[in-house]
This record gives structure tokens, sequence and C-alpha cells, in this order.
């Protein structure tokens, strides 16, 4: 494939199938893809079985194949000697009878093209030469390309053209990467590989091979290479050659480096890394200079300012190695907080660490400072105190699961939120705080507040400010919206994908646009990870499971959940309502009761439940746990009782609730309906995976019987006179214990028969018998 290169294929498109007498010179170094745009060029216009493309032009040794490299002609008999280059050529009246006739047998019927690969440098005679063959090509209907990686003549013909190949863009070459090697390529690597390479994709590749996949993935740091490979060597051969003795020095003495410094301080830097990298050597050889001395000072490995870099970059797996000791035995306050914001923000907590958790030691009480603010000097006293028990509050919930002071919390947060020069990672971590607590508004306005453009963004906090807005789309149920900020930060550092909240956040956004069903249930190795970090996830989890109709395994996981984290991201009232509806999917009816009352202690604040869809699921809770077994009026109240309509997310959830609990008990056509309108809303919201839940459960409750009669349909007064009837009253007894007319029994019985889809009372003692709804058994 060729990436990167639209224009450049229509150009040569254009050539081939034209009928001007020139000569197109596509012109690149080596590894550029000269070769693979030609060939792709001429195959887009049908050229595939009628062009030839000759090979080691300039050797004694030329030969010619068709595109597909399926046929071959030795050209070895045209081949004469120059006597200008003293090298061989080609007798081009001979060459041309020859390659015609050979590809006579082609049978190809699309524009005749004579594509000469690998002339190198373009040089007068080899100018000359090339005009001769175009001549003699045109007068038997060729047209002629050539590629070169140099142009030693000009100005060339009139006859002429030149294309030139540049650098690929970055998303070009990281498509070239991502096809070629097995590892997902981190983008700040991309662009280092695409700077050292100057856009070179052969060069890039090479480059690219001589790393480690931590170093692909950016879990470890890379910055240039040491040494010029063999590729790199062939394509600046011509350019080192051609270089004079000062400017060869002037190169190996340029500053090189990672491409961010050299922009961030504005410092000129070299169109070609690797010459200059290849003059260091060259000059290093002679003794008149060492390539470590052009550098300058090489980059701190083992101090403050790599542990830094590290934690800054998110390299992890460098982290316990190098950055540990570091940040343990150094009281560096901004060191201590980016370590203790790393951790909180992946929910690693290194405890299988011989050196224990990530946490500060020696430090000082400033270190909280750090976590929040680039430059804390400015912020007032008030402020910094709620940050360091912000700090302290969410370290213990790390560890324990517990949040013992939510309303102090929430004070702190509205005290540091509105400061300016906010690290993303701070802000990451109070959107976090702002939703477990209910406040999916403030986390909104949070994020918004501090979206503005900031120079010198470190990876740490573009991957967190993606994790917060994933977070609160998550809270919001908007799944696509999920996937998108998890695909931006995992496109920089694709280990982002094995972290678990983003593993949980990922399940459950799955989940709900495509029904994907969690593969795993809990990761491996859960020594490494917070409590809180556990508890999100097996939330994250159960909710994906429940989307996919699979009740059961939803109940284990979000009971794992609250007990893990009290307190998780989604919030406790959404994470409780999903146990309830879960626990109602899977459990028969008059056995729900004591197993989800509890759910009710402690109660939830009405802080908590101020947010118009948290209200909404706080609602639907409610009816969930209706006493008397009839939801539907608690049902409708809920789908149109809030004053600001709820989001499609949370009516869709109140209408699958509904209709699996009226399915589940016997109201068929009721939660039919409920389901049916669900189906239509999940189409329209992007929110699919819905579908494959609500075929599980009816294809479950077809085979349970749970699809039976229309119990729950009847109402209030029916029942009554049904349970009478089952129990042997007759007409006039149940007229009676009612105060209404005996008339008016039989009425409703009969209403009651057509309702339940039998026809007379033996029918319905027969099916009490066999299938008696919930409260039919209670009385």
């Amino acid at each position: 494939m060729v990436h990167g290169r639209d224009r450049e294929l229509r150009v040569i498109g254009h050539f081939a199938t034209d009928l001007d007498p020139t000569v197109l010179v596509v012109r690149g170094l080596s590894g550029i893809g000269k070769t693979a745009t030609v060939l792709h060029a001429l195959k887009q216009v049908g050229a595939g079985a009628s062009a030839v493309r000759v090979v080691r032009s300039c050797s004694p040794r030329p030969s010619a194949h068709d595109l597909d490299s399926s046929r071959r002609i030795d050209l070895s008999a045209w081949s004469v000697t120059d006597r200008l280059e003293h090298e061989p050529a080609f007798d081009a009246s001979g060459f041309l009878r020859a390659v015609s006739a050979w590809a006579g047998g082609g049978g190809g019927t699309g524009p005749r093209v004579l594509f000469v690969d690998d002339v190198g440098v373009l040089t007068p005679e080899r100018a000359r030469w090339l005009q001769n063959l175009a001549d003699e090509a045109y007068g038997q209907d060729w047209r002629v390309i050539a590629a070169v990686r140099g142009i030693a003549v000009e100005p060339l013909s009139d006859d002429v053209e030149v294309l030139e190949l540049g650098p690929l863009d970055r998303g070009s070459l990281r498509r070239v990467l991502d096809m070629e090697l097995s590892v997902p390529v981190a983008a700040d690597v991309v662009e280092h590989l695409r700077w050292w390479s100057a856009g070179n994709p052969r060069l890039a590749l090479e480059l690219a091979g001589a790393l480690s996949g931590a170093e692909l993935r950016g879990d470890a740091s890379w910055t240039g290479p040491e040494v010029v490979g063999a590729a790199a060597r062939r394509a600046y051969r011509a350019m080192l050659a051609g270089l004079d003795p000062a400017t060869m020095t002037a190169l190996a003495g340029a500053p090189l480096g990672d491409v961010s410094v050299a922009r961030r301080d504005g410092r000129s830097t070299v169109r070609h890394p690797l010459l200059s990298l290849l003059c260091r050597e060259v000059r290093g050889s002679d003794g008149k200079a060492d390539g470590h001395e052009a550098g300058g000072v090489g980059p701190d490995v083992t101090g403050p300012g790599a542990a830094a870099s590290i934690l800054d970059g998110l390299h992890l797996d460098e982290l316990p190695a190098r950055a540990w000791a570091v940040v343990a035995a150094t009281p560096d306050p901004r060191l201590a907080a980016r370590a203790v914001g790393v951790s909180l923000m992946t929910g690693r907590a290194w405890a299988d660490h011989p050196d224990g958790p990530l946490v500060p030691g020696r430090v000082g009480p400033e270190w909280t400072d750090h976590l929040w603010w680039r430059h804390p000097a400015g912020v007032g006293e008030e402020a910094r105190a709620a940050g360091a028990r912000v700090a302290a509050t969410l370290l213990r919930l790390e560890d324990s699961g517990d949040l013992p002071d939510p309303a102090g919390l929430r004070a702190d947060l509205g005290l540091i939120g509105p400061t300016p020069g906010q690290d993303w990672v701070g802000v990451d971590l109070q959107v976090r705080a702002l939703l477990m607590l209910g406040d999916v508004v403030g986390a909104r306005s949070l994020i918004a507040d501090h979206s503005g453009a900031t120079p010198g963004r470190t990876v740490a906090e573009i991957v967190a400010r993606d994790l917060a807005a994933a977070r609160v789309a998550a809270f919001d149920g908007r799944a696509i919206d999920v996937r998108t900020h998890l695909a931006h930060a995992a496109e920089l550092r694709p280990s982002v994908d094995e972290w678990l909240p983003v593993r949980g956040l990922r399940a459950s956004a799955d989940a709900v646009v495509d029904g994907t069903v969690p593969a795993s249930t809990m990761p491996a190795q859960a020594g490494s990870w917070s409590a809180r970090a556990l508890g999100e996830y097996a939330a994250d989890l159960g909710a994906a499971h429940l989307v996919v109709g699979q009740a059961e395994l939803a109940v284990a996981l979000l009971t794992i959940a609250l007990e893990h984290c009290a307190w998780p991201y989604r919030g406790r009232v959404q994470v409780r309502c999903d146990l309830v509806e879960a626990v109602m999917a899977s459990t028969p009816p008059g056995q729900v009761g004591p197993r989800v009352q509890r759910l009710l202690d402690p109660p939830v604040a009405p802080d908590e439940r101020s947010a118009v869809d948290v209200a909404a699921a706080y609602s639907r809770l409610c009816a969930l746990l209706a006493a008397d077994g009839t939801p539907s009026a608690t049902f409708e109240a809920a789908l149109h009782a809030p004053p600001t309509p709820m989001s499609p997310w949370q009516r869709v959830r109140m209408l699958v609730a509904y209709g699996r609990y009226a399915v589940t008990r016997g109201a068929r056509s009721t939660g039919t309906e409920m389901l049916d309108e669900a189906r239509t809303l999940v189409r329209l919201a992007g929110m699919a995976g819905w579908l494959r839940g609500i075929d599980v459960f009816l294809a479950e409750a077809e085979t349970s019987g749970g699809a039976g009669p229309e119990w729950e349909v009847l109402a209030r007064p029916e029942r009554e006179m049904v349970r009478l009837a089952v129990h042997g009253a007759t007409n006039s007894q149940i007229a009676q214990a009612t105060f209404v007319s005996e008339r008016t029994v039989v009425n409703r019985l009969r209403r009651a028969y057509a309702t339940l889809g039998i026809r007379d009372r033996r029918d319905l003692v027969r099916l009490a018998e066999t299938r008696p709804p919930a409260w039919l058994v209670g009385g």
C-alpha cells in the first residue's frame, strides 16, 4: 500500500495516459517510496499487464519485469559501455525492440509504460541517454518514467518533467508503521521517528526495527538513535560524498535530540538528522570531532530530572526500575506530586514492588500543591489547604474504598476547581471525585474551564484530559464518546488500554455500542491495582454484563464493586440501581425483597441525586423496589417526573428496567411494549448493544415461562376478585367481600379471563396453581 501520495499518484497516472511525448523523472532519496508509488499509480490506470519495469539499468546485468515480477527478460545483450562514465548503459533501439517483443506476450491492453528504476544520480550523460531512450520509445508507442535519487544536471531539457517525492506526513507515516509492525506505536514516538527519518518510510522502519516493544509503545523513553543503519547510509551516501569539510563539521556539531525540545526552545535543527549523525561518525573517526561532545551533555538517567521525565512521559516500564528510588529518596515536592498523580490516575498501587507503594515519604506537606497546580505560589492559602485535604481523602479512598466525609470533599473541591493554572492530572482526579459525588454538572464545568490552550502539556496531562472526558461521557451514557476519548489516549500511549480503569470503561462502552460481551471478569495480578481501581473496574464490567443480558454475572460483579469501593466514579446511585436491576432480572418473583432492600441503607443524600439523570436513576431504583409489587404507577411517574427531560441513556435504562420487571412478573404485553420502545431508541441513539441484552432476556423468559399470563396488568380490584375466586369463593361471596354488585363481579372476572387468555374459572384455578403471580402467593 502507498500512503500519503494521492497527488503524486494522480500526476503519474495522468502522465501514463497522456499523449505528450515527455519523460517523467520521479526524484527522491532511497527509501522514500519511488518504486512503490510508480507501480501503484500504473496499476490504478490499468497498466498492470502492459507496463514494464527495468531494474539494474546502470549495471552489467539489466533486466525487465512485469509489474508483478512474474515474468522477466535478461537485457544484458543490449548493455553497452559509456565511455565517459565507464559504466554500462543501454542500446536504446535494440533494448526497445527486445522489450516490445517480450511485452507483447503479456496480453496487456492498457497504456504501454517503460518504468526505468534504479537510475541513481541523473548525470548529464545519463540524462542524454534517457532522452534518447524516450525518443525511441515514443516512436514505438511507449511512455518513459525514470526513478532517480538525485539530479546532477540543471536545467534539464524541456521534454523532462520532475516529480519530487517529499517526506511523508505524520498520519501517513503512522499508517505505514501500523501496517508493517506488530506493535502499536505511540503518537510521540511516531513523531520522533518522522523527525529522525526526515519522513522517509524505509528509514523510519529501520529505526523502528531497532526499538524494543516498550520503546515503540512509549512505555520506555526513546529520543533518537545512537548509530546510523544500513538503509540510512545508502540514502545519504551521495549527499555525504558531496559535502565539503566545513559543511561536514557544521553538521557534525548541529544540535540533535528530541523534536519536541527543538520546537519548544526555538532552535533550528538540521533537515536530515541522520546525515548529521553520519557526519559525527566521520569526523569522530578522523579525530577532528567527537560525537558525544558535539551533542552536548548527555541526559541524566538517574537523578530527579530523569524521574520527572519518566512520570511526565508515562514511561511506566521504567518507573519501578529507575524512578522509584529517586522518588523515595529525594525530598522534592514536585516529583512526589507527579508520582502520586500518576499512581491515582492509572489505578496502579505498585504494591507488589519491593520498595512499597509510590507515595511521598520524607517530603513535606507542600507536595500536595504541585498535585493540582503548575505554579502553586500564586494560589491562596484556603485553596491550598483544601487541596491538601482532597489529596489525603483520595489516597484513603484509593487504599480502602471508603469516603468518611463526602460533604467535606464536595466543599473542598469547590474551593480548588475555580483556581487557574491547574495541572490536567489533578483536574482528572477532581473530575473523578465530582462524579462519585453525583456532581456531573460540576465535572463538565471543570473540564470546560481548563480546556484552553496551554503550552508544554506533558503526555501525562494529555492522557489525563482524555480520561476525564471519557469518565464524564460514561457517567452520561455517551458510549461512543467514551471510545473516542480512549482511542485518542491510546494513540499517544497504547499501554493505556491495559490500565484497569480504562479496561472497565472500554468494556462498558463496547457493550453499549456493539453488544460486545466482556472477555473476562477480573484481571490477573490484581494486587498491582488499588482497591478503588478494582471496585470501579468491577462496576464497569457489571454494567457491561447487564447490557448484554448476563444478569447473574452482573449481580456478582456489582456486589464486588460496592464491597471494594462504595464510592465509584459512576456514583452510588447509578451503581446501586444497576445492581437492583440485575437482581430483579435474575431472581424469581417473591424472592427479591430481602436481597436488595439493604441497598437503600445508608440513604443517598439529596446532593448525590441533584443531576437530572441521577435523579432519574434514583427514581428507577425506587420504582424497582416498590413494596406493593405494582410498579406501573411508580415507573410512569419516574419516566415523566423530572422537570428537565432525562437523557436518551437514562430513558433507555428506565424502559429496559420496566420491561424486564413486567415480563418477569407476567405482564408480557406491557413489558414488551416498553422493550420495543427501548429498541427504537437505542437504534437512534447509537446504543445498539442493548438489543443483544433485550433479546437474551426475552429468550430466557420464554424458556423459563416468564412470558406467561398478564397477571400484573390486572387492576387492584380485579386482583382481589381473582384471589377470592381462586380460593373457592362464589360470585355472591365475592360481591359481599368487595362491596359491589354480583353483576359487577361477573363483568370484572370476564375482563380478567380475557386479559389472562383463559376461558373460565377452572382455567383460572389451574393457571394459579401452575404459574401464580407474586401478589397471589403473598395473599
